[in-house]
């Protein structure tokens, strides 16, 4: 049997599983991976809204890592919702670590919640713009994201931020055309994927950790998101849990 490569998680958790980490567990399994997860925050909330975040003790998610590697070697980080700045800077303080050099490392920003509320606050995604996306391999924004990224990375030029993929570039009559942008090539790539009429819970975690799976297995980033677009047009297709608000991915395809 081959050996399961080992992704590091690290976002927060949606009790609907819809989203957050228990998203990314599931997508990470079907690409076989083995996911390690570090919460950066439980929320209270439905397919409807955000009720609350709860943010975790000062120093649990660096001592979590600190734990974690001492026993496994990991392949490939993928991280999400960042809540606090506390949150940010021990997450810094992961990435920053020797044990970890060289691995890839895939950011989804999260900064409102599919129902409108605003997750992540300015001070914040200040800390993060200037410190932690310069770090990975790849950013899967949506476009409002990509907007509030764009501005700020502006007042902080000295570093670049690698790769962006804009994951709502633009909409054309029944497809979503995504948009690839690699700074260090000065290169542009879109893509374009099927649109679907109902409203999905958690898209944009399922999407970026099966992208971090598939660069993780050597493909190159416009590979990976080829297979990911694949992917999620199949689970789409048989989702069938029904929140109030939005319907629930089947990541197993089963």
């Amino acid at each position: 049997m081959k050996k399961k490569k080992i992704i590091l998680i690290i976002g927060g958790h949606d009790p609907t599983s819809g989203a957050g980490i228990t998203a990314d567990i599931e997508t990470a399994g079907y690409f076989n991976y083995h996911p390690l997860s570090i919460l950066t925050c439980s929320t209270i909330q439905n397919t409807s809204k955000v009720i609350k975040v709860n943010k975790m003790p000062n120093n649990y998610i660096y001592s979590s890592f600190k734990e974690l590697i001492k026993e496994f070697k990991i392949d490939i980080i993928k991280i999400g919702l960042i809540p606090s700045i506390r949150s940010s800077k021990e997450i810094l303080k992961i990435l920053e670590n020797k044990k970890i050099k060289n691995i890839p490392i895939i950011i989804d920003p999260i900064i409102n919640s599919g129902s409108g509320r605003k997750l992540v606050f300015k001070n914040n995604i200040n800390f993060v713009v200037k410190n932690l996306y310069p770090k990975a391999l790849l950013l899967t924004p949506n476009k409002c994201e990509y907007n509030i990224i764009k501005k700020i990375h502006k007042q902080h030029s000295t570093e670049n931020i690698k790769n962006i993929l804009i994951t709502d570039y633009k909409f054309k009559k029944n497809h979503i055309i995504l948009k690839l942008i690699e700074s260090e090539a000065s290169n542009e790539k879109e893509f374009n994927t099927k649109k679907f009429s109902k409203i999905y819970h958690g898209t944009g975690c399922t999407f970026s950790t099966a992208i971090a799976c598939n660069i993780s297995d050597n493909n190159s980033i416009e590979k990976s998101i080829a297979i990911a677009l694949n992917y999620m047009k199949k689970v789409i297709e048989v989702s069938s849990i029904e929140g109030k608000k939005q319907f629930l991915l089947n990541r197993s395809l089963y």
